[in-house]
């Protein structure tokens, strides 16, 4: 039996989702009719609106372009700084990182990276091949144990299908992949999905302490990570959620760490509930006890969180309709026309705008530009060339050959699932299973179920684990 993203998931998600995923598209709709507003309803002196709004209009979709495309040259970044670590090397991260794939039954271990910085974070990136980023302040000061759930931690971010959301809306203002005035898209939709944002960390928690059998080495990951004394948090996590001195706990954790509290309190409670114990008996804990009577403590909490979202955007989805249909309509002056004035006193400033004048002022938005694939072989000839020559190099057994070609090819683009998927195989040609395994998880990110190249390596992956 495999453990499922659903057996611990945080009852509230899928409604918190939908109700930030409203709250955030309506916002954005909401600015685009305002700066659409200016250009064409022109609320005050004509050409300083339609100056404003159309200079908002550049501004608000180059931000968003520009944003996209960083992802990409972050995380390009962030690979030639780092190292990606491997069976013998940073041998402790790859212990970890196998230890928790495997207690969460995920397809294979994605692509991990140690950054050489001294602070403690790690977090992923799923543009592409997800990949998992840790800096080596998290590997030199955290346990294996703690190692293992901070790794866990993000790998049920990939397990529940949140890490693709995290990177589109969080990573360009985390990371400023833009100047501060171009991320007004992204700060208005983080606006909405940091609600949702919230209950999938507390999911991704749930991930972590099935990982490593109990919340203990989670706190001391997260005290660690936000700069607190994990000492100071273990005595608070040593009493059970229904006994008289968790309440005394509680306010005192407040008081020590009151940006953790919250996480630790909700995390203490999940594991003495049966759901948490369910799943170790997935996992193979089967000694533990099983609480049959106590269920999931969060569930009581999800209705009154899901009506403040609805609430949130039915107040403004309104706003939103109203100034689209409004801006749909032409305006009065345009319906019945005046009476034309006498060749005398002819006034051409007198005349209602024609459809000239129109089409200069409403001159559209440039298109996004699109970024072309780092590298001399940018085409598609090139590629498939290349993508031949690795074919005829494999069914001659030159495996070695075949490699260096394939990684050669994935350096100019990463995303070509049947590179990761000929690769895996001329791993496997030369022994290496660990490698072949990565390649494996990245062809089966890359395609989609019902492809042969991704049927094969999730078969690939369920024999070699």
């Amino acid at each position: 039996m495999r453990l499922r993203a659903s057996d611990y998931r945080h009852p509230a998600e899928l409604s918190t989702f939908v109700a930030s995923a409203w709250l955030a598209v309506t916002l954005l709709v909401l600015a685009e009719a305002v700066m659409i507003g200016l250009v064409v309803v022109r609320p005050f002196y004509a050409p300083a609106a339609v100056a404003l709004g159309i200079v908002l209009l550049v501004v608000f979709h180059l931000g968003v372009v520009w944003g996209i495309v960083g992802i990409k040259r972050h995380r390009d970044g962030l690979h030639s700084a780092g190292r990606r670590i491997g069976p013998t090397r940073h041998a402790k991260v790859h212990e970890a990182a196998e230890t928790a794939s495997g207690r969460l039954s995920m397809p294979g271990t994605p692509p991990i990276y140690v950054l050489p910085v001294d602070e403690v974070d790690s977090f992923t990136i799923a543009w592409g091949v997800p990949e998992i980023f840790v800096t080596r302040g998290l590997v030199d000061r955290l346990s294996g144990l703690e190692l293992r759930a901070a790794l866990a931690h993000e790998l049920a971010h990939l397990k529940s299908h949140h890490a693709r959301w995290l990177t589109l809306v969080r990573l360009p203002l985390s990371a400023g992949l833009a100047p501060i005035l171009l991320l007004a898209p992204f700060a208005l939709a983080w606006m909405g999905m940091r609600w949702w944002a919230e209950v999938a960390e507390h999911t991704a928690d749930r991930g972590a302490a099935i990982a490593v059998g109990g919340p203990e080495p989670v706190a001391h990951w997260l005290s660690a990570a936000l700069g607190h004394d994990p000492a100071r948090l273990h005595r608070y996590l040593t009493h059970g959620a229904d006994e008289p001195a968790w309440e005394i706990a509680e306010e005192e954790l407040h008081v020590v760490a009151p940006d953790l509290a919250r996480r630790i309190v909700r995390l203490a409670e999940f594991t003495t509930s049966s759901k948490f114990t369910n799943c170790l008996g997935i996992v193979g804990d089967l000694t533990l006890p099983t609480i049959a009577t106590r269920s999931d403590p969060a569930s009581a909490g999800v209705m009154p969180q899901v009506m403040i979202g609805l609430l949130a955007g039915v107040w403004l989805t309104p706003i939103a309709i109203g100034l689209t249909v409004a801006l749909s309509a032409p305006p009065a002056q345009r319906v019945a026309e005046p009476p034309q004035p006498a060749v005398e006193s002819f006034d051409p400033g007198a005349l209602p705008e024609g459809p000239r004048d129109r089409e200069e002022e409403t001159a559209p938005a440039p298109p996004p530009d699109t970024e072309a694939p780092a590298g001399s072989l940018t085409g598609p000839d090139a590629v498939e060339g290349m993508l031949e020559l690795a074919r005829m190099h494999k069914d001659r057994e030159e495996y070695d050959k075949a490699k260096r070609v394939l990684q050669d090819l994935l350096e100019i683009d990463p995303t070509i699932a049947e590179a990761h998927y000929l690769l895996a195989w001329s791993w496997i040609g030369l022994g290496e299973q660990e490698n072949a395994i990565q390649e494996f998880t990245a062809t089966a990110n890359l395609t989609e179920p019902g492809d042969e190249m991704h049927d094969e390596s999730v078969a690939a992956l369920e024999r070699m684990q």
